[in-house]
């Protein structure tokens, strides 16, 4: 194509001249852009204080006492953790209760009536409702200001 043909091209849908390549459009529609306003942008703004993971969503997240011990071990001040989390001398004695933990399987009862399952147990003479206890454990403060009184207390 030669120059005077690009003069004599016509937009084959409305029949106008077609402009020149490489020129800008005479036809083009010019918009103005608008920003909106606060009033238009407020339903859309709906903030919210963020939803951080609280204490009781990380505890509920905790599926077993491994995943409370990665909460803790990020949670509690290093010298407080390796206290608690170690035993004494060769932690022969850690090593034994852990054991014993891994060898308790629970069997699952399936289609079982459980509503009138019975938790409780006499612990020490005493019958209780559900047989959980804290053991001595001597420098509970280190964990938590209250320390052996709010052990006491759970």
């Amino acid at each position: 194509m030669t120059s005077t043909d690009d003069q004599h091209r016509v937009d084959p849908a409305t029949g106008a001249p077609a402009p020149t390549p490489g020129t800008p459009s005479t036809n083009r529609v010019r918009v103005r852009r608008q920003l909106p306003t606060v009033h238009d942008l407020a339903p859309l703004m709906q903030f919210k204080k963020p939803a951080l993971p609280g204490r009781r969503q990380r505890l509920e997240s905790a599926l077993t006492i491994w995943d409370l011990r990665r909460i803790a071990a990020r949670r509690t001040p290093k010298a407080a953790f390796d206290y608690t989390e170690g035993a004494a001398e060769a932690e022969i004695s850690l090593a034994r209760a852990r054991q014993a933990f891994e060898d308790i399987e629970f069997t699952p009862a399936i289609l079982r009536d459980v509503s009138k399952a019975d938790t409780s147990r006499e612990v020490l003479g005493a019958p209780t409702a559900l047989p959980f206890g804290i053991a001595p454990t001597g420098f509970t403060r280190m964990m938590q200001t209250e320390g052996e009184r709010a052990g006491a207390r759970a």
